[in-house]
C-alpha cells in the first residue's frame, strides 16, 4: 500500500513538474532581437552613395523591398509544395524492422494428425529479429494525388500573378515618392529664398505696426501674406520630409538616410494627347493580362478540378502490396519470402454524399465564375477611369502650369519694380507667396499626371518593370530598367497600345505566358 502511494506521489509530481508555463519576452531580450532584425533589414545591400536616380530607385525597389520579396518567398513556396504534390503520386516505398525479446520461451502443446499429444513445441526463439522492405500504392490515392498536384500547379501560377503585380505595384509607388520628393526637393529651393523675404518682412511689419501713418488695413493684409506664408513653408517642409521617408521605405534604406533625387525621365512628366486611344485593342489587352483576371481564372479551375477530386473520393480504394520478409527465427524453414496483396475498401458514406458534394463542388465553380465576371468588369471599368482620369489631369495641368507662369512673371515684374523703388516690399512678398503657391501646384499636377500614367498602364495590366530584374545585381537591373523606360521615352501611350496588341495577337511563336 504505501509502495502504491509512493509511485502516485512520483507521477504527480513528474505530472506537475513538466507543465509547460508561457514566459513572456523580457525588455532586454526585445531589444536585443529588435536590434538584430535591424541589422539584417539593410544588410547586403550595394552600398549607397547620396545620389539617386530614376532607375536606381527602381531597381533598388525591385532587389531590397520587404513586401516584394515576401511575395518572391511566397512563389518558391508554393513551388515546392508543387514539387511535394507531385511526389505524392508515387508509390509509398517502406522499410521496416523489428526486434522483440520476452524472458521465458513462446512454448505450446502440439497434437498430431491422429489426434496424439506431442508435448511441449517451441516455435520461436526468445529473441526474434524481423525486417520487411515493400511498396504500397492505393490506386485511389494516386488519382487524388493527381488532382491535387493539379491544384497545386495552379496554385503556384496564382503566386505567380500575385508576385507580378506586387511588382507593377511597386514601380507605381516608387514613381509617384519618386516623383513627390523630388518637387519637394526642387521647391524647397525656392522655400529658402522666401524665407530670407519673411525674415524681412516681418522686421518692416514692426516697424509699420509702430508708424501711425500707415493704414490699419494695409498692416493687417502685410500681417495675413506672412501668415499665409509661414503656413505654406510649414505645410512643404512636412510634405518634402514625407516623400523623402515614403520614398526610404519603399526602397528599404536607412531612415536617417540622406537623399539627393535626380530629375525623373521626360516621359514620366511629359502630358501626352490619347484622344485617339483604341480602346478596343486596350480592352483585348487588359482581358488577358491583368494579373487578377489571370489568378481568378486559376481558382475557376481549381474549382473544375474540385468536381473530380469529389468522385475520387466517392470510389472504392485499392491498395496494391508488394514486399520482401526477413525473419530470423530458427524454427522457420522459409526465412525469407515475398509477399503480394490487393486490399480494397470502401467507405460507403462518401457514396452516399456523392450527390450532395457534387452539387456543393458545382456551386464552388459557379461562385469563381461570378468572381471571374465581377473582376472583368472591374478591369475594365478602371481602365476607363484611368483614361478619363489622365485627360482631365493633362487640360488642368496646361491650365495650372500657365498661371505658374503668369504668376512667376508677376513677381519678376513686381520685384524688379521694388529695385525701382516703385513697389513695395509687401507687393514682392505677396507676388512671391502666388508664386510658389502656384508652382507648387503645377509640380503636383504633374506628379499626379505621372501618376495617372502609372495607372493607365497599370490597370491595362502592363509590365511596367521587366519581371527578371529582381535576380539580377543591383547595376544590371538598373541598365535592364533603364532601357525598359528608353521604349517609353519614345514610345507614346497610343503607340504601345499597337505595339502590345500585335505582340499579343499577331506574333508568330505567341507563348501562353506574357
Amino acid at each position: 500500500m504505501r509502495l502504491n502511494k509512493a509511485i502516485l506521489c512520483l507521477i504527480t509530481s513528474l505530472l506537475f513538474g513538466c507543465t509547460v508555463t508561457p514566459e513572456p519576452l523580457t525588455i532586454n531580450q526585445a531589444y536585443r532581437e529588435a536590434q538584430a532584425n535591424v541589422k539584417q533589414l539593410f544588410a547586403r545591400q550595394n552600398k549607397f552613395k547620396g545620389k539617386l536616380d530614376f532607375n536606381e530607385a527602381l531597381a533598388r525597389g525591385i532587389r531590397y523591398n520587404l513586401d516584394y520579396r515576401i511575395k518572391l518567398v511566397n512563389d518558391a513556396l508554393q513551388a515546392g509544395q508543387l514539387d511535394l504534390a507531385k511526389l505524392a503520386m508515387f508509390p509509398a516505398i517502406n522499410t521496416t524492422g523489428s526486434l522483440y525479446s520476452r524472458n521465458n520461451d513462446f512454448s505450446s502443446f502440439g497434437v498430431t494428425s491422429a489426434g496424439q499429444p506431442t508435448g511441449v513445441l517451441n516455435s520461436t526463439p526468445r529473441t526474434l529479429l524481423s525486417a520487411r522492405e515493400g511498396i504500397t500504392w492505393n490506386i485511389l490515392e494516386f488519382g487524388m494525388g493527381y488532382v491535387r498536384a493539379r491544384q497545386q500547379g495552379e496554385r503556384y501560377l496564382i503566386a505567380q500573378e500575385e508576385a507580378r503585380k506586387q511588382l507593377q505595384q511597386l514601380a507605381q509607388d516608387i514613381r509617384i515618392s519618386y516623383w513627390a520628393a523630388y518637387s519637394a526637393q526642387e521647391l524647397m529651393k525656392d522655400v529658402r529664398e522666401f524665407q530670407l523675404l519673411l525674415a524681412t518682412a516681418k522686421n518692416e511689419l514692426e516697424r509699420a505696426i509702430q508708424d501711425k501713418m500707415v493704414p490699419q488695413e494695409s498692416i493687417l493684409n502685410y500681417q495675413t501674406s506672412i501668415i499665409e506664408g509661414n503656413r505654406r513653408l510649414i505645410q512643404m517642409q512636412y510634405k518634402f520630409e514625407k516623400a523623402q521617408i515614403d520614398l526610404k521605405h519603399l526602397l528599404n534604406l536607412p531612415v536617417d538616410t540622406k537623399l539627393t533625387l535626380v530629375r525623373p525621365p521626360i516621359a514620366v512628366t511629359k502630358a501626352q494627347n490619347l484622344n485617339r486611344l483604341n480602346f478596343k485593342k486596350l480592352d483585348a489587352i487588359t482581358l488577358v493580362s491583368r494579373p487578377e483576371i489571370r489568378s481568378q481564372g486559376y481558382q475557376k479551375q481549381i474549382a473544375q478540378l474540385g468536381v473530380r477530386a469529389v468522385i475520387f473520393q466517392a470510389l472504392p480504394g485499392i491498395t496494391l502490396n508488394h514486399g520482401w520478409n526477413y525473419n530470423r527465427n530458427k524454427f522457420l524453414i522459409n526465412n525469407e519470402w515475398l509477399d503480394r496483396s490487393i486490399d480494397i475498401s470502401w467507405n460507403l458514406m462518401n457514396l452516399a454524399t456523392l450527390p450532395k458534394a457534387l452539387d456543393t463542388a458545382k456551386a464552388q465553380i459557379e461562385y469563381e465564375k461570378l468572381k471571374l465576371m465581377a473582376l472583368t468588369l472591374t478591369a475594365l471599368t478602371e481602365t476607363r477611369y484611368a483614361y478619363a482620369h489622365y485627360q482631365n489631369l493633362a487640360k488642368e495641368f496646361q491650365v495650372t502650369n500657365s498661371q505658374a507662369m503668369n504668376a512667376k512673371a508677376i513677381y519678376t515684374l513686381f520685384s524688379n519694380r521694388h529695385r525701382a523703388s516703385l513697389a513695395s516690399k509687401q507687393q514682392v512678398i505677396v507676388s512671391k507667396l502666388r508664386y510658389i503657391t502656384a508652382k507648387m501646384e503645377a509640380d503636383i499636377l504633374q506628379s499626379d499626371l505621372s501618376t495617372a500614367l502609372g495607372e493607365l498602364y497599370l490597370s491595362s495590366g502592363s509590365d511596367i518593370l521587366p519581371l527578371g530584374a529582381a535576380n539580377l545585381p543591383l547595376p544590371q537591373a538598373t541598365e535592364l530598367i533603364k532601357r525598359t523606360f528608353a521604349m517609353q521615352n519614345t514610345m507614346e501611350f497610343n503607340r504601345y497600345v499597337e505595339y502590345k496588341y500585335n505582340s499579343l495577337f499577331h506574333a508568330k511563336n505567341r507563348r501562353h505566358y506574357l
